[in-house]
C-alpha cells in the first residue's frame, strides 16, 4: 500500500473512532479486513498492565494483541523511525512525549483523538501529546520532579528556596549531617532538568509558549531573567550548596541515609524511599527567584504507527481501551507512576505520596518536543556546571550559551 493511501487510511479511522471514543467498540476493528492482531512495544513494568486492557479488548473485537518487550531508548526511536515506512515496526509504541516532535517531523505517528474521554486528562498531560496543533498521543502516565522532605529531620514547610537552605545549614550544625540538600547532577554533563523549577522561578522558561500551551523555536531563557539564575548559580556553587559531583546514586543515597533533609527528585525514586521506610513528605519546589518554581513535566504516553499494519484496529485500542480510567489505574498499578488521568488519579487510595506528585505536576510544564530542543542540553548542562564551578564570569557565560543554542537552531 502506497504512503499516501495509507494515510488517507488512518486518517478515515481516527475520524471514525473519534465519535465512539466514550464507549466499547466491538468489531471496529474489523473494518481493517478482518480483526487479525496489533502488536505493542512497551517496557517491562508496562507489559503486565497492557496485558489485561488486551484481555478485554480481544474479548470485544476478536483482535489479538500481541507484545514486544523493550525499554524506549535514543536506538529505539531510531529504529522505529527508520522500520515504520517498511511496515516492520510495531503498531502502538510507548515513549516519553519529548520524542514526539521528532516521530511527527518524520511521518511516522498517526494523530490519535481521545474523544469526550480526553477531558478526564490533566491539561498538561492533553498539552504533552499535541504538535503542531495535532493530537498525536494517548498519555498515561506524569512524572516531575518535587522535594521529599524527610520528617525525621525537620517537618518545616519552606515557603523559598533560601529559607530550605538556612534550614539544611542549621540542621548541619545540630545534627551533624552532610548535605543542606541533595539533587541530582552530572560532573560532565550537568542536570539542567532537575534545576528547572528554580531557572523557572526567575521567569527564564527555555522556550517561548503560544497561548494554546505549545512550544515555538524562539529561546527565551535569555536576558536578565537568565542572568539572575545564572548569579543565582554562581551563589550556590560559591556557597557549596550545589555540587556538579554530586551523581544521582550520591544524591539519593544521602537522602536515604539521612545526610539531608531535602531531595530535589522524582517519582521513581518512591521505590526505594519506601523500602527504607522512611517518613517523607512530598512537596513543591520552593522558588529561589520571584515567580512561581515549575519543574519540566515529561508525560508517557502511547503513539500509533502512521504505517501500522492494522491501523483501525491500532486507533480502536489507543482511543476508546487505553483511554479508560481503569486502564490507566492498571498502568500505574504497573508501573508505579501518577497516572496521567485525573479520574485515575483521584481512584489512587492509600498513596498520598504519588498523588502529591500528580498535583504537583498540574503547575509545571511540559518538557518540549520540539526537535529544536535537541540543540539545547548539551550547552545548557555543560554551562550551567561551569557556572556552579566557578569557571567565569556566569552572565558571559549563560550569554555565551545563548548565542551556540541559537546558531544551532
Amino acid at each position: 500500500m502506497k504512503q499516501t493511501h495509507r494515510a488517507a487510511v488512518v486518517a478515515g479511522a481516527v475520524l471514525l473512532l473519534a465519535g465512539c471514543s466514550s464507549a466499547p467498540t466491538a468489531g471496529v476493528a474489523g473494518l481493517g479486513g478482518g480483526p487479525g492482531s496489533i502488536k505493542i512495544q512497551a517496557g517491562a513494568d508496562e507489559i503486565p498492565a497492557l496485558q489485561q486492557v488486551a484481555e478485554t479488548y480481544t474479548t470485544d473485537t476478536g483482535v489479538e494483541v500481541e507484545f514486544v518487550q523493550r525499554e524506549i531508548n535514543a536506538q529505539a526511536i531510531s529504529n522505529f523511525i527508520s522500520q515504520s515506512p517498511t511496515g516492520q515496526a510495531p503498531d502502538i509504541i510507548v515513549s516519553p512525549h519529548d520524542n514526539l516532535g521528532q516521530l511527527a517531523a518524520n511521518g511516522v505517528v498517526a494523530p490519535v483523538e481521545m474523544g469526550e474521554r480526553a477531558q478526564e486528562f490533566t491539561e498538561n498531560a492533553r498539552d504533552a501529546v499535541v504538535y503542531n496543533g495535532v493530537s498525536y498521543g494517548v498519555p498515561y502516565a506524569i512524572e516531575n520532579v518535587a522535594l521529599l522532605r524527610n520528617n525525621e529531620l525537620t517537618t518545616e514547610g519552606p515557603a523559598t528556596f533560601d529559607e530550605l537552605r538556612a534550614i539544611g545549614h542549621r540542621l548541619m550544625e545540630e545534627r551533624g549531617i552532610e548535605y543542606p540538600f541533595t539533587v541530582s547532577q552530572s560532573p560532565e554533563a550537568g542536570d539542567p532538568y532537575h534545576l528547572y523549577a528554580l531557572q523557572t522561578s526567575f521567569g527564564a522558561e527555555v522556550f517561548e509558549r503560544t497561548e494554546e500551551g505549545e512550544y515555538t523555536n524562539n529561546l527565551t531563557m535569555g536576558g536578565e531573567d537568565g542572568h539572575e539564575f545564572a548569579r543565582y548559580l554562581q551563589e550556590l556553587g560559591e556557597t557549596g550548596d550545589l555540587q556538579t559531583s554530586m551523581t544521582p546514586d550520591i544524591a539519593k543515597e544521602s537522602f536515604l541515609n539521612g545526610q539531608s533533609p531535602f531531595h530535589m527528585g522524582g517519582p521513581w525514586e518512591l521505590t526505594d524511599v519506601e523500602a527504607t521506610g522512611m517518613d517523607v513528605s512530598v512537596l513543591p519546589v520552593p522558588p529561589a527567584g520571584d515567580e512561581q518554581a515549575r519543574p519540566f513535566v515529561g508525560v508517557q504516553a502511547f503513539f500509533v504507527n502512521a504505517n501500522a499494519p492494522n491501523p483501525v484496529a491500532a486507533q480502536d485500542f489507543a482511543a476508546n481501551y487505553l483511554t479508560r480510567p481503569e486502564s490507566q489505574t492498571a498502568m500505574y498499578e504497573s508501573t508505579g507512576r501518577p497516572p496521567a488521568s485525573q479520574v485515575a488519579v483521584e481512584r489512587m487510595e492509600g498513596d498520598p505520596l504519588r498523588s502529591s506528585y500528580a498535583e504537583i505536576a498540574e503547575t509545571g510544564l511540559p518538557m518540549p518536543a520540539i526537535p529544536e530542543m535537541g540543540a539545547v542540553w548539551s550547552f545548557w548542562g555543560t554551562t550551567e556546571n561551569a557556572i556552579v564551578n566557578g569557571r567565569g564570569n556566569p552572565v558571559e557565560l549563560w550569554d555565551r550559551m545563548i548565542d551556540n543554542i541559537e546558531g544551532q537552531i
